[in-house]
């Protein structure tokens, strides 16, 4: 009987913990919370399934794709404005960002701007960390690269 009480115990705690870092339910309560932190920070950048960046750093990969130049920081305000802060660099890039059915997207102010759309799926988004992506052949031309951005607020 102690014993079922006491996995009964550690069960309970452990949806607990699941539970409360779990996934946006859908894309309207992603963007809320990608907009309440007044900033996310770079915590890994991921290309083609592989660690390129982490712990501040950059992990060099043999053959592969390096960023010399990556948003340190960003910002999703209200009213739809994207804020982009690359490293070494106090002027922001603005984007849009906008939900959509299926996720969050962000991408150029101009719709008919050329450059690629980064994609927020709703399970993506925690409370404290979100994972942004996108697919471009323009890092490995006429390769498709595939690159997560990892952020985390201190919120």
């Amino acid at each position: 009987m102690k014993t079922l009480t006491s996995f009964a115990g550690l069960l309970c705690l452990f949806i607990l913990m699941v539970s409360c870092n779990s996934g946006a339910k859908d894309p309207v309560k992603a963007s809320e919370r990608l907009s309440s932190p007044a900033k996310w920070y770079i915590s890994e950048i991921w290309v083609n399934d592989a660690l390129t960046f982490s712990e501040g750093k950059m992990k060099p990969q043999f053959g592969g794709i390096e960023f010399d130049r990556y948003m340190e920081s960003v910002a999703f305000k209200k009213e739809g404005i994207f804020l982009g802060y690359f490293k070494d660099d106090s002027k922001a890039m603005t984007l849009r960002w906008m939900v959509n059915q299926a996720n969050v997207s962000v991408g150029a102010e101009d719709s008919t701007a050329k450059g690629g759309e980064w994609t927020i799926a709703p399970q993506d988004v925690l409370k404290d960390a979100f994972t942004m992506k996108t697919q471009s052949t323009a890092y490995d031309f006429p390769r498709m690269t595939k690159i997560a951005l990892k952020y985390k607020t201190d919120q």
